[in-house]
């Protein structure tokens, strides 16, 4: 039974070999070049028997060349998977896609300059994702801009926030199943991740370093590829699982702010931890700006209990007259004794009106600088305590600022003068 079944495997084997064609062409041209030599077949039978051949001969060139032709299509770099540009029909089926998933730094062209398409799509029930670099981390935004032609950062985080500000539009005028997330980090690719209801398609921007021209090497995968097109399918979705919803909570907002760098503003995170404190203790020159611009906020805060110490200089003492000749512009003391009175009254009408503990005192010392100290007490702190510090210059047009959290060098020294010069200074 032994060389029975040894003979069928290797009949199997040779009638589903690759090159079976060409062994039966090769063994019918043996057996009838013999007949031919014994004189066994006569010409016209020969004759047909060549002709038979020549056509599986013709047959067998014909499905070489199509995998031939198949392989050249697949191949790298020749027209097919990786392209020099985004597929034609790109913006086509991105537009008619059940769900889509986009990956990218900014893709400020993409989302600003299709936005009719995402809004049609949202309206009819399509899913949009959207992962983008986090511009309010200054150092990720400087290596970011580094991937586009050469311009500042700046310029990078001005893109980026324009486009979350049209998603967060489209979200709203929509109602539509629009997802917003940031990135601490920079994508490794750029993804146009497109689902319909029986097939899907990835197309990946692999970033360059200061390109010139175009989107750089482009891939493009069918679902019907298979490993391919689920090895980057996996990776678009593990990016976008690591990314954080936008808008940021105020805590990762807070930690985003470079420290100990100078700004020229705090921008909006310094009324965003002020709304959310707990206990707030403020030194600085008049504070009226601040107060005034920001009364009904202080005004909601004492309400919920919050804890408020104020800090000024005496508009009686000289350090009126210190400040009034420091200010970049001309300025008299009774100005600088103005508006410190003019504070004094929002305080005491803050304290009338509310049922929050109210503190204020008066330093003759002429401050270097002032502070808005947000939850520092040990018992208090947070994710949203910090120092908001501003220096203040001698005659010279603004005061720089930076932050300071908690474990910052310098954290404790900004604090612990603050809290002498309060215990120096005369209660009013």
């Amino acid at each position: 039974m032994k060389p029975v079944r040894a003979l069928l495997r290797a009949a199997h084997r040779a009638l589903t070999d690759d090159n079976v064609d060409l062994w039966l062409l090769t063994a019918a041209a043996a057996v009838f070049t013999v007949l031919g030599i014994v004189d066994v077949a006569d010409m016209n039978v020969l004759s047909a028997a060549i002709l038979a051949l020549l056509a599986a001969l013709a047959f067998a060139q014909i499905k070489s060349r199509r995998l031939v032709a198949q392989l050249a299509k697949n191949r790298p770099g020749a027209g097919g998977v990786l392209l020099h540009n985004y597929p034609e029909d790109l913006v086509r089926r991105r537009a008619e896609a059940d769900d889509v998933l986009l990956i990218g730094v900014s893709m400020a062209r993409t989302i600003q300059g299709r936005r009719d398409d995402f809004h049609n799509a949202l309206t009819r029930g399509a899913s949009l994702r959207v992962l983008l670099v986090d511009p309010t981390d200054e150092g990720l935004v400087g290596q970011a801009a580094l991937l586009r032609p050469a311009g500042p950062a700046a310029l990078m985080a001005q893109r980026i926030r324009s486009t979350l500000e049209e998603l967060v539009e489209l979200k709203a005028s929509t109602n539509g199943r629009l997802e917003i997330r940031v990135a601490q980090f920079i994508p490794p690719i750029g993804v146009n991740l497109l689902r319909h209801a029986r097939s899907a398609s990835i197309t990946v921007q692999f970033p360059e370093l200061r390109p010139v021209s175009g989107p750089g090497p482009v891939l493009h995968l069918e679902q019907a590829d298979g490993g391919w097109f689920s090895f980057y399918e996996q990776q678009a979705e593990r990016l976008w699982a690591a990314g954080t919803p936008w808008p940021l909570p105020p805590s990762r907002r807070l930690r985003s702010i470079a420290r100990p760098q100078f700004v020229e503003s705090f921008g909006p995170d310094l009324i965003t931890a002020v709304k959310a404190a707990s206990d707030l203790f403020i030194t600085g020159i008049t504070r009226n700006t601040l107060l005034n611009s920001n009364y009904l906020e202080f005004e909601k805060l004492l309400q919920r209990g919050c804890h408020l110490r104020v800090l000024l200089i005496d508009p009686e003492s000289p350090a009126a007259d210190g400040a009034a000749e420091r200010f970049y512009s001309e300025r008299s003391k009774q100005s600088v004794v103005t508006r410190v009175e003019h504070s004094l009254r929002l305080l005491s009408q803050l304290a009338a009106e509310t049922p929050g503990s109210v503190e204020v005192r008066l330093t003759s010392y002429l401050l270097t600088s002032g502070i808005v100290a947000v939850d520092v007490p040990t018992e208090n702190r947070g994710d949203l305590s910090g120092l908001f510090v501003e220096y203040y210059t001698f005659q010279a047009d603004g005061e720089p600022k930076f932050l300071l959290i908690p474990g910052d060098a310098g954290f404790d020294q900004f604090l612990g003068e603050a809290e002498k010069l309060w215990a120096a200074a005369t209660p009013v």
